[in-house]
């Protein structure tokens, strides 16, 4: 008892000592653990960076999330929502998710830290001839994280044209790489495509199925492969991304219904990236404007205002009991009503379904009775 309570009291104290240098989630360059040892949010944290168990009762505070938008920048882009043929400017599908990106986040771009990863890379009509330049994806992201950030991501919607293939499972993997370089909370990937991910040069073209309409992938092997249908390792991708690295992806659908094993494959990359809708389609299929206005809104909001901190993480996971307005919540693995883990060891836990409503406004007071009796 005594053991415990010192070690309360040092913790506590080492909480006020890292107050004062308390910036809020993200320094200028998305900074992770701060120098003297506890996390950017002012929180201590132990010897490795995570948050230690402290038996009591604590508010948990509501974090500030990072939102990496992982955009499709295929040539499809340039259909038309609902269609799958060429749009007027404007009315593509690229310019309505531009639009809807800036209706949605510019209320909120002083307080979320915003970047985005855009793919392919920019191309040229020339480069698409090329099956290999086509499916082009570079180490890095096209606008790393920050407050205040959305004008840059919109600008590359600005400055270039959607061409090229779909090399999904590529693209996420690169803005999972980048955002794990630093230690933070509330990460989440937001992967908007309207396609069917392509671009593994490692499957068979006589044998797979061609994303390519009206094309036969076995009918050009060498460059038929690239459109072959990367569904599995993309699956396994993002599910690597969401379970081992703590990274929630949300997976919307964007242009016409498509092809039922395209849809499907779309459902298992948001099932896989942990944070599927309750009802069919799972993921959230947009098929106009303002159910791409409607998709990012939900999703906004389910990111910034429905994941929470707690400053003491129990040894057990279900160690804590969480309340709202003291009120119990039970805990559901399943993420379709209560609160679940997105990342234990740092203290970070999130809220689904109507849990989710009843804490979303901000006025609710969350709280957490934690005790640390490993089982």
């Amino acid at each position: 008892m005594r053991r415990a309570l010192a070690f309360f009291v040092a913790v506590s104290l080492l909480a006020v000592a890292s107050c004062g240098s308390r910036t809020g989630l993200f320094g200028p360059a998305g900074d992770g653990a701060l120098a003297d040892g506890g996390l950017p949010d002012g929180r201590a944290t132990g010897p490795d960076g995570t948050v230690p168990c402290v038996p009591g009762r604590f508010d948990l505070e509501l974090a500030t999330a990072q939102i990496m938008f992982v955009i499709d920048r295929s040539g499809s882009m340039q259909f038309e929502l609902g269609r799958d043929r060429p749009a007027d400017p404007g009315e593509r599908r690229w310019d309505i998710l531009r639009t809807s990106l800036d209706e949605t986040f510019a209320p909120f771009d002083g307080e979320l830290t915003m970047g985005a990863k855009f793919f392919p890379e920019p191309l040229t009509e020339r480069d698409v001839a090329s099956a290999d330049r086509a499916c082009r994806t570079e180490t890095g992201v096209s606008v790393a994280p920050s407050r205040g950030n959305l004008e840059s991501v919109l600008s590359v919607f600005d400055r270039t044209e959607p061409r090229g293939g779909t090399p999904t499972a590529e693209a996420v993997r690169l803005a999972a790489e980048f955002l794990v370089q630093s230690r933070t909370v509330a990460r989440t990937l937001v992967l908007a495509t309207d396609g069917a991910p392509n671009c593994n040069v490692n499957l068979d073209a006589s044998s797979c199925v061609c994303t390519t309409p009206d094309v036969s992938c076995a009918g050009n092997p060498d460059r038929g492969r690239y459109s072959c249908l990367d569904d599995d390792r993309t699956v396994a991708t993002i599910r690597d991304i969401a379970e081992g690295q703590n990274i929630p992806v949300f997976v919307i659908g964007i242009g016409s219904l498509g092809r039922p094993a395209f849809l499907e494959v779309l459902d298992q990359m948001a099932i896989a990236g942990g944070r599927p809708r309750a009802e069919s389609p799972r993921h959230y299929n947009v098929q106009t404007a303002g159910e791409m206005t409607s998709a990012l809104a939900t999703i906004r909001d389910s990111v910034s205002k429905c994941t929470y901190l707690t400053p003491s993480s129990p040894i057990d996971p279900d160690e804590i009991s969480v309340e709202v307005d003291g009120a119990p919540i039970d805990r559901d693995s399943t993420r379709q009503n209560g609160w679940d883990w997105v990342d234990q060891a740092y203290g970070e836990l999130a809220f689904f379904g109507a849990a989710c409503e009843r804490v979303r406004t901000g006025a609710a007071r969350v709280t957490g009775v934690v005790t640390c009796e490993s089982k």
